[in-house]
């Protein structure tokens, strides 16, 4: 199944893509998708976006599930076409 990671903002530059294609097995899980991204991520992000420890994005990063469901729990089972959105929310006053 093929599933899309989309890198929005500034996130995009440094990943040098706005959005990248992951074919994850049938019934894949949101674990299985970070253990496929982990090499290329954290070479490319920061400690403040991807936690090496934990190899998953930061507590910092907003993730998303076709752009209206908040993705934390590692097993959530995705789908195929699902759209994973990464934002660094942004703050001000």
């Amino acid at each position: 199944m093929l599933v899309t990671v989309k890198f929005l903002g500034a996130l995009g530059t440094l990943m040098g893509a706005a959005a990248l294609p992951v074919d994850l097995p049938a019934g894949g899980t949101y674990r299985a998708l970070l253990d496929e991204l982990s090499p290329g991520v954290q070479a490319k992000l920061p400690e403040s976006a991807w936690d090496s420890a934990k190899q998953c994005f930061s507590r910092r990063m907003m993730v998303s599930l076709n752009g209206v469901a908040t993705l934390s729990d590692p097993s959530t089972v995705l789908s195929d076409g699902d759209e994973i959105l990464i934002v660094l929310p942004l703050a001000g006053g």
